[in-house]
C-alpha cells in the first residue's frame, strides 16, 4: 500500500520468498564454464529432487569426461558441499567409475543433521520416480539419516568432512579448489553448498566471549528444562523452537518486527496462544544487545530502554547469511546482478524495438489501390503486416516451448489449454484481420477490428472519426462490438475468470507469455515493486479521461484533439506498450506493461476486487521452497499466502491466474476455486 512518495524508494527488507541465487544455465552449469551448481544454491530445494537432480548431472558430467591418467591431489570432478545433491552427483560419477572427491565444510549431509529430532521426512513429489542408489522414503530423520549414512559408507566415495573451501580458480586444464586441508585440481567442479551459507550472527559484545552458551538450531528440544532461554529470531526457525521449549523451560522470543509477519500462520497462533497461557515471553520491535556469562541485555527499539534477562541459553535464529560473498570470489554472477553484458542487451533490445516498432507505425495506416488480386498483392507491401506475421510466428514457436516447459511433459491441462488459447487467438487475429479484413474491408476501417481484439481502454481509435458514418455503417458496428467487449463481456468474463484475458487471450501479454517466458523470473519483486503498480490506475485514469475529452469535445475528431489524442499514442501505445516492455524481457522479464502501465489490465483488476469469485487457494502442505513467488511474473508474493494455507486474488493481488504457481508447486498445495 503506498502511503508516501518514500514508500516508492525505501529499501526492501530481505524475503524469504526470493533467495539471491546465481545464474544458472543448461544443465545447471554457473556463468564459469565447467563449474555446476546442484541442490538448494540451484534453487532445487526438496530432497528427492535434490537426489535426482544430482543424480542426472553426474550422468551428465560423466558423458563429458574423457579417461586421463589422474596424478595425486588431480581429479576428475571435486564436489563441494554434500548435502543431497552433492553427495548424489558424487556417488553417480564414482559409479561411474570416475576419479571423484566430496568435500564438505561440516559433515556428509550436515543440513539434515540440524533438523530436530523426530521431524518426519516427506517424500515428495509422490509421482516422482527416485534416481540413483542413495535411498530415501518417507521417514524420520533419524531414519532417513540413518539409510544415507549406511549407503555411503558402503559406497566409499572418497570424502573430506570438516573441510572448508576458501577458493575455486578456474586454470587452462580446469579448476584449482583451494581448501583449508590442501590444494586439488580438478577437471570440473560442482557447487552443492546450499542458499543459506553460515548462520548469520547478531554481532552483540559478548558472542564471542561466551559462544558455548549460544546456538543457531534446535536438535533435540529434550537435552532442555528448567532452562532461562533466549529465543532471538523472527521466523518459522525461531517460532518452532519457542513452540518446542517453552512448555518445559522459561522462554523469551525476541524479534525486531513489530509483529511476526514471516512465521507461518498456525505458528503465530500458537505462539499467541502460548503467551496467553504464560508459558512463553514474547518481546516484540525488541533487539539483542548484550550477551552475558548469565545474563542477555534486550533494548525496545522505538522506546529505547533496556531489559536486563536473567540467560542459560541463547539461540540466534535470525536466518543465515547467503554465501554470496564466495560467489564473488570465486567469479560466479548472481541472477540480476547488473552487468556490461546486460546493459550491451538492454541498448541492443531496445534499438531494435524501436526501429521495429517506428518501421511498422511509420507506413499505418495505409490504403489499397485497385481492386481484386492488385489489392491482395498490396498487402505484403505493407510493414504492419510483415509486423503481425513475425508477431505470430514468434507466439507460436514460443509457446510451443513454454507449453512444454510448463505443462509437465505434456500433462498440464491447464498450461496445455492456455498457451494453444493464446497461439490460437494470436493466429485467428492475425489471418482474420491483417490477412482478410485488410483485403476486403475498406482501408481506413479493417483495422478498427482490433478494438474487438484489444478492447477499450487499450485501444479505442476505433471510437473516433466517426462523423457523418451512418449506423448501419461497418465503423459503427465495429465500435458498438468493442463497446460491448468492454462493458458487457469483459464484466461478466471477470466475475469468474478475473485477470485470465492477459495469460489466454491478451496478444501483449501472450508475447510477454510466449516470448518472454524464459525471462519471467526476473520480474521485478518484493513490496516495493508492488507498490509501484499504482501506475497502472493513473494511465487507466489518462485513457478514460483521453477519450472522454475526444469524444465530447472534439466531437471524436483525433486531428482536432492534437495532445490530447498524439500524447497517449506516443507516450503509451508506441513507448510503453511496445518499445521499453519488450526491449526489457532479458533484463525485467515480460509483463512489466501488463504489471504496470497496462490500463485493461488494471481495469480488469478493479471488476476482480470489487466481485470476482476466482480464487487460488492453499493447503497445510507448504514447504516454502520459493518457486511459486520466484517464478510469478507479475511479482506476487505466492509463498506468503502458501505458507499460511490463505487464498488469495486480485482482492490482495495483481495476480493474472496463469497458474504457474500450481504448477511449480512440488507439494501440490495451489489450486483454483471459484468463491
Amino acid at each position: 500500500m503506498l502511503n508516501t512518495l518514500g514508500d516508492l524508494f525505501q529499501k526492501d527488507r530481505p524475503s524469504p520468498s526470493y533467495p539471491q541465487l546465481p545464474e544458472l544455465l543448461a544443465h545447471g552449469e554457473s556463468t564459469i564454464s565447467g563449474l555446476f551448481l546442484a541442490g538448494d544454491v540451484a534453487g532445487r530445494s526438496l530432497i528427492k529432487v535434490g537426489l535426482n537432480d544430482g543424480f542426472d548431472l553426474g550422468e551428465h558430467l560423466s558423458e563429458k569426461l574423457l579417461p586421463q591418467k589422474k596424478g595425486p591431489g588431480e581429479y576428475d570432478v571435486i564436489v563441494v558441499g554434500t548435502g543431497v545433491a552433492g553427495a548424489a552427483t558424487g556417488l553417480r560419477l564414482h559409479e561411474k567409475g570416475h576419479r571423484v572427491l566430496c568435500l564438505d565444510s561440516g559433515r556428509i549431509f550436515q543440513t539434515l543433521r540440524t533438523f530436530t529430532k523426530g521431524k518426519r521426512m516427506l517424500a515428495e513429489p509422490e509421482d516422482l520416480p527416485l534416481k540413483g542408489s542413495l535411498p530415501f522414503q518417507e521417514s524420520s530423520i533419524e531414519e532417513t539419516l540413518g539409510a544415507l549414512d549406511n549407503a555411503w559408507a558402503n559406497a566409499g566415495v572418497p570424502t573430506s568432512e570438516f573441510t572448508r573451501v576458501t577458493d575455486i580458480r578456474k586454470t587452462d586444464t580446469g579448476f584449482q579448489v583451494i581448501s583449508e586441508r590442501g590444494e586439488f585440481t580438478a577437471s570440473y567442479v560442482v557447487l552443492s553448498i546450499g542458499k543459506a551459507g553460515n548462520p548469520r550472527k547478531a554481532g552483540v559484545p559478548g558472542e564471542l566471549e561466551y559462544p558455548e552458551k549460544i546456538s543457531h538450531f534446535l536438535k533435540d528440544p529434550d537435552e532442555f528444562k528448567d532452562r532461562k532461554i533466549l529465543i532471538y529470531g523472527g521466523g518459522d526457525v525461531a517460532a518452532e523452537a519457542a513452540l518446542a521449549l517453552c512448555d518445559r523451560n522459561d522462554v523469551v522470543l525476541a524479534a525486531i518486527d513489530e509483529t511476526l509477519v514471516f512465521p507461518k500462520k498456525k505458528n503465530v497462533d500458537a505462539l499467541n496462544e502460548k503467551a496467553k497461557q504464560g508459558r512463553l515471553t514474547m518481546a516484540l520491535n525488541t533487539r539483542l544487545k548484550t550477551v552475558e556469562q548469565d545474563h542477555v541485555v534486550l533494548e525496545t527499539l522505538k522506546a529505547g530502554t533496556e531489559n536486563r534477562l536473567a540467560n542459560d541459553v541463547v539461540f540466534e535464529m535470525i536466518g543465515a547469511e547467503a554465501p554470496t560473498g564466495f560467489f564473488k570470489t570465486v567469479g560466479i554472477r548472481l541472477e540480476k546482478a547488473w552487468t556490461l553484458r546486460k546493459s550491451l542487451i538492454l541498448l541492443f533490445t531496445s534499438i531494435l524495438c524501436l526501429v521495429i516498432y517506428t518501421w511498422k507505425k511509420g507506413y499505418f495506416p495505409f490504403h489499397y489501390y485497385g481492386e481484386g488480386l492488385s489489392r491482395f498483392h498490396g498487402i505484403f507491401k505493407n510493414p504492419s503486416f510483415w509486423y503481425s506475421w513475425i508477431y505470430t510466428l514468434l507466439m507460436i514457436v514460443f509457446g510451443l516451448k513454454a507449453m512444454k516447459r510448463w505443462s509437465r511433459n505434456w500433462t498440464d491441462t491447464y498450461q496445455i489449454a492456455r498457451f494453444s488459447s493464446l497461439i490460437l487467438f494470436q493466429v485467428f487475429s492475425f489471418v482474420l484481420i491483417e490477412c482478410l479484413f485488410a483485403i476486403y474491408l475498406p482501408g481506413d476501417t479493417w483495422w478498427r477490428v482490433y478494438a474487438v481484439t484489444n478492447p477499450f481502454p487499450l485501444l479505442f481509435d476505433s471510437f473516433y472519426n466517426l462523423s457523418g458514418v451512418t449506423a448501419f455503417e461497418l465503423k459503427w458496428i465495429i465500435a458498438v462490438l468493442a463497446l460491448v467487449v468492454t462493458f458487457v463481456v469483459i464484466p461478466l468474463a471477470v466475475r469468474n475468470h478475473g485477470k485470465r484475458f492477459c495469460s489466454w487471450i491478451c496478444g501483449c501479454g501472450g508475447l510477454a507469455e510466449t516470448l518472454g517466458d524464459r525471462w519471467r523470473h526476473l520480474s521485478p519483486k518484493g513490496e516495493k515493486s508492488r507498490r509501484w503498480e499504482f501506475m497502472g490506475d493513473l494511465v487507466l485514469f489518462w485513457a478514460a479521461i483521453s477519450a472522454l475529452v475526444i469524444l465530447v469535445v472534439y466531437g471524436g475528431n483525433i486531428e482536432a484533439s492534437g495532445l490530447w489524442h498524439s500524447a497517449y499514442a506516443v507516450i503509451a501505445d508506441f513507448w510503453l506498450i511496445a518499445v521499453i516492455p519488450v526491449a526489457l524481457y532479458p533484463i525485467m522479464g515480460g509483463k512489466i506493461w501488463c504489471r504496470y502501465w497496462c490500463p485493461l489490465a488494471k481495469y480488469m483488476e478493479l471488476l476482480s476486487r470489487r466481485y470476482g469469485r476466482l480464487t487460488i487457494t492453499a493447503n497445510d502442505k507448504c514447504i516454502q521452497c520459493t518457486q511459486c513467488s520466484v517464478q510469478c511474473q507479475v511479482g506476487v508474493d505466492v509463498m506468503a499466502f502458501a505458507k499460511n494455507a490463505q487464498a488469495f486474488s486480485n482482492k490482495e493481488t495483481s495476480c493474472i491466474h496463469c497458474g504457474i504457481c500450481i504448477t511449480v508447486c512440488p507439494m501440490d498445495v495451489l489450486s483454483f476455486t471459484l468463491k
